[in-house]
């Protein structure tokens, strides 16, 4: 081998121009090919419609209205909780589509606190307060949208926002704060994504992909069939409620690294909420947060170099009240639930945070912590108010509705001026709202089923107070069988109904079907339930309350049909002939109808129509009980021309 050779074969090929160019072209290609087959991906599920509607806000069903209807998706939570456990969902609320030109439309969003858990949806704060701002301003259209959901926290408000910013409110109303640290998303969660706050608000804009529903339902298939693997049942199945099934983490230090963690994200999550709603120009109220704690020993208490443990302060708390030292007491009990390693009460810490970013945007912040303790023996928040740990009793709700309605009257926000004169007072609503026997009792019965689980018992040791229940009364077996699934909710309220009926006790009767309607204000089938319960017991005059309130929301043959009936009933056959005509027109086959409808025009003199209504009556059923009697007096009327 020569030396030539020698120095051609060490010699690299420099590429050509066009070889460079296919190169970089067979790389873009390779970084293109996952793109694309998530576009592909995502296209074809969007294309098959995968995966369910999860939108905050979704169409109501089809009939539901004569008008257009949006509603709260009750799917919505599952944004948050991908594990197939139970979901929790939000309050049973629909708005107008189309705010209308007098319409003053409010939000509401926070936990379960803001949901009213454990009561049924007829006792919301919101409910109440949206009834007194519009007994305040009869001549707006006042709607109050719930969007609480259980065991979520400020990720899922800021979710939320562009979504309610985008149907025209006039204000947000926010009650929140007790689960940064346990609700989803939160700290210390079992739907956690960690502490890397970017991954989070990361999987929040992109959680609306289909993809990203497809790998959460396959994450959450694996994960129980690995749960039935390993332990012969579900992993989420681990605790019996929410609350339980939420805790990772059992033992956060006061003003540790996870302490501090969820400070900022509360904080930054609500600047970031104020911001948006600033910019749109929709003001934002926001309350202080309170809890049980006079009442609700400390669940998790730790030893530490620097502070007292929180079973100390509680017990110092207990000696300075018992000493009548009712404010030392107070801040006692305050620093006893700081200290609590079990974060399912917001430290006051949240509080002055709440505070800070409300001033930061001049915002109004609702004192709610005065209120409960003005209405608190000697100011200890307690088991006067709290169910358990946090969650209000039924006149806890009806004082966050007048401190949210104070704060509004203060502020001017539907009107500058408010007509003072025509406010009711507060103490009417608390006398003649429809809450009942039957409501509280579901409460009790949820609360009880709650406290027989961790963290009230150890995990392995739950109580049984739910189980052997032993009802004391006739409404407390009815409320026990509709906790259990043996009846459902409108079952229990029609249940208890026919039974203080039955004792002829009618007022507490209509309070059940008041509260029904109040759970459902916006359902015209459940006014139209009730009115035939009250057209069966012959509550006449009562049955056309519900059957004009109905016919705000639908125009149904039904409501048109026994209005008319009804009208007859009491003599009044002109008022009669327009509900009839209209249900004659949509059932021409309904003899009832046609019948009064002949009556009706045979009293109001109208002959020539009484006796085509009555040939149609005989068309359709020529048996019809009195159609001879009917007959007989048209033809009189007519001087007995045939």
């Amino acid at each position: 081998m020569t030396s030539a050779d020698s120095d051609d074969s060490a010699v690299t090929p420099v590429p050509s121009p066009l070889t460079r160019r296919r190169i970089w072209l067979f790389r873009g290609i390779a970084l293109l090919i996952p793109v694309l087959f998530f576009m592909l991906l995502e296209g074809g599920l969007r294309l098959f419609n995968y995966g369910e509607n999860l939108d905050l806000f979704i169409p109501a069903p089809p009939g539901f209205a004569d008008k257009e209807y949006l509603m709260v998706n009750p799917n919505v939570a599952k944004r948050y909780f991908t594990k197939g456990a139970y979901t929790p969902v939000p309050p049973y609320e629909f708005f107008t589509k189309h705010k209308p030109a007098n319409g003053y439309r409010i939000f509401v969003m926070g936990g379960s606190t803001t949901a009213a858990w454990p009561y049924p949806n007829n006792v919301l704060f919101s409910r109440i307060l949206g009834q007194r701002l519009a007994d305040a301003f009869p001549d707006k259209y006042i709607e109050v949208v719930n969007v609480a959901i259980a065991a979520v926290n400020s990720y899922t408000l800021l979710d939320f926002m562009d979504e309610v910013l985008a149907q025209q409110p006039d204000a947000i109303l926010i009650y929140a704060g007790h689960n940064e640290f346990y609700g989803a998303l939160g700290v210390a969660s079992t739907e956690s994504l960690g502490k890397f706050r970017p991954l989070v608000t990361l999987y929040l804009s992109l959680q609306k992909l289909k993809t990203v529903a497809l790998l959460e339902t396959g994450i959450a298939k694996a994960q129980r069939w690995y749960g039935h693997l390993m332990h012969g049942k579900a992993t989420v199945d681990a605790y019996a409620t929410l609350m339980g099934r939420m805790i990772n983490k059992t033992d956060i230090p006061y003003r540790g690294s996870d302490y501090q963690y969820a400070e900022r994200q509360f904080q930054t999550n609500l600047e970031q909420l104020f911001g948006k709603a600033k910019k749109a120009g929709v003001p934002v109220v926001i309350s202080e947060v309170v809890s049980n704690l006079r009442d609700q020993a400390p669940f998790v208490s730790q030893d530490s170099q620097t502070d007292s443990s929180a079973d100390t302060a509680y017990r110092e708390a207990q000696k300075l009240e018992a000493e009548g030292k009712y404010d030392q007491a107070r801040t006692a009990y305050y620093r006893a639930k700081d200290l609590d390693a079990l974060r399912f009460r917001a430290p006051e810490d949240f509080n002055r945070l709440i505070h800070h970013v409300a001033d930061e945007f001049k915002a109004p912040v609702v004192s709610m912590k005065s209120y409960f303790e003005a209405a608190s023996p000697h100011g200890l928040i307690g088991a006067n108010l709290m169910l358990e740990h946090l969650h209000p009793k039924v006149e806890g709700q009806f004082i966050m509705s007048e401190a949210f309605f104070d704060v509004l009257h203060r502020q001017g926000m539907i009107a500058r001026r408010w007509n003072d004169a025509q406010l009711k007072p507060a103490a009417y609503y608390r006398e003649f709202w429809p809450i009942t026997e039957f409501d509280r009792t579901v409460g009790r019965l949820r609360v009880l089923h709650l406290t027989d689980y961790w963290p009230f018992h150890p995990p392995d040791k739950p109580g049984h107070a739910f189980e052997n229940f032993q009802p004391g009364d006739k409404v407390e077996e009815i409320a026990y069988r509709t906790e259990k699934n043996e009846m459902s909710f409108i079952q229990g309220h029609l249940a208890a109904a026919a039974y203080y009926a039955s004792q002829g006790q009618e007022r507490a009767a209509q309070r059940e079907y008041q509260a029904m309607a109040a759970s459902a204000p916006s359902d015209y089938k459940t006014l139209l339930i009730i009115a035939g319960e009250l057209i069966k017991s012959k509550q006449f005059d009562q049955a056309m309350t519900y059957l004009t309130a109905s016919l705000r929301l639908k125009d149904t043959a039904y409501a048109n049909k026994w209005l008319g009936q009804l009208e007859l009933y009491f003599q009044k056959p002109q008022q009669a002939l327009s509900f009839l005509e209209k249900a004659a027109a949509w059932q021409s086959d309904d003899a009832q109808v046609l019948y009064n409808l002949s009556g009706a025009y045979l009293m109001t003199g109208q002959l020539d129509k009484a006796r085509e209504a009555m040939t149609r009556l005989e068309k359709t059923k020529a048996d019809f009980p009195g159609i001879e009697q009917l007959k007989e007096e048209i033809e009189q009327r007519q001087g007995g021309a045939p």
